[in-house]
């Protein structure tokens, strides 16, 4: 698994802490750059206390030779450990080197990225290690469907990530000021130019109007000089960068806001999402399979085409005006999340999964 992932160090910590012994390995690339590197030594380090033991593999820059490598270090520490089962989180490279390994059982959770963008190469790797796999599950019932295509015959299971709903509960009613918020990485596939090619067509904000984008990405500074060039002078005053916020700014960013935008173009279930409409916002959001599995456009938020500025502007125009259903739809979301997206029963209904995986493959003596 990716130590830097936040889910995958969730999961991680929640099967050590339920009782199993879990032993970690993360295969990265021997010539990342020295932030990634750092930042893997980071994540392990905060797991470290959690876990069995972590393994941080440097492999080969060659991805054949890193998938071998990874593969036979798997292997390795499966027998030293007399692990179970193997659980990769993500597919692509974690579940190639899962199938290469030769352990049995092995299981994939699927993310989004891993399928949905996956290039014909990746797919027939994809193909292959999710043929061998045990136990399949994936983040978003799109995305089952688009495994299920390139992976025919496979199982694959819905079991979303979810959130911990606590975090993001309201404690106080949500006034009605006109405050959006942004919660997606400053990443191509996230798109927020076109939240800034809106902002630029809607002239004069209300009084009490204000949008913060409140993640990092490799690509916020570019976006923050087009903002300034776009964007007139009080309408740039109106907007915010965060430029990256700990897991408290982020609770407390989207508990001030009052409606939650992302343009992405491609996702699997997403977190951003889930968390957005555990605090009550309403969601305007692209019309993308993923986000359509949790909203329903004039029912319980509004869709806009993928990179369609002008249909963007349109909707946080209808937002600032007031939405009469608005209330409604917010209700009905917290009620979707609360019935498919809790991480705490997804949690349980995963580790379900794999003892039961390990049983048929390990049968008790």
């Amino acid at each position: 698994m990716a130590v830097t992932s936040p889910w995958s160090q969730t999961v991680a910590a929640f099967l050590a802490r339920a009782g199993h012994e879990v032993h970690v390995l993360d295969v990265n690339d021997a010539g990342e750059a020295p932030a990634a590197r750092a930042a893997v030594e980071t994540a392990a380090r905060s797991l470290a206390p959690v876990v069995a033991s972590i393994h941080v593999l440097r492999g080969p820059r060659w991805l054949p030779a890193r998938l071998l490598a990874g593969a036979l270090t798997l292997r390795r520490l499966a027998r030293r450990h007399r692990a179970r089962a193997v659980f990769t989180l993500y597919g692509g490279l974690q579940g190639a080197i899962a199938w290469l390994s030769r352990v049995r059982p092995y299981g994939v959770h699927l993310v989004g990225s891993d399928i949905l963008l996956a290039d014909a190469p990746r797919r027939l790797v994809a193909r292959i290690a999710l043929a061998g796999a045990d136990l399949v599950v994936a983040n978003g019932a799109h995305l089952a469907t688009e495994t299920r295509r390139i992976a025919p015959g496979v199982p694959v299971q819905l079991l979303y990530f979810g959130i911990d709903r606590e975090r993001f509960q309201r404690q106080v009613p949500l006034d009605v000021a006109p405050r959006f918020v942004c919660a997606r990485a400053f990443a191509p596939i996230y798109d927020n130019d076109t939240i800034i090619r809106a902002l630029a067509r809607l002239g004069s904000p209300p009084d009490g109007f204000i949008f913060r984008f409140l993640a990092d990405g490799p690509g916020l500074d570019a976006s923050i000089a087009r903002a300034d060039e776009r964007l007139g002078p009080e309408m740039r005053r109106r907007l915010v960068f965060r430029g990256g916020t700990s897991g408290r700014e982020l609770v407390e960013g989207l508990l001030d806001a009052r409606f939650y935008v992302s343009a992405a173009h491609s996702d699997g279930s997403s977190s951003s999402l889930l968390e957005a409409l555990a605090s009550g916002l309403f969601p305007i959001l692209t019309d993308i399979p993923a986000n359509r599995e949790w909203i329903t456009h004039g029912e319980t938020g509004l869709l806009f085409p993928a990179g369609d500025a002008d249909a963007l502007a349109d909707h946080l125009r209808l937002a600032m005006r007031g939405i009469p259903w608005h209330a409604a739809a917010v209700q009905r979301n917290l009620a979707a999340v609360a019935a498919r997206g809790d991480m705490s029963v997804n949690l349980d209904r995963l580790r379900e999964l794999l003892v039961r995986a390990a049983a048929r493959t390990n049968p008790a003596p």
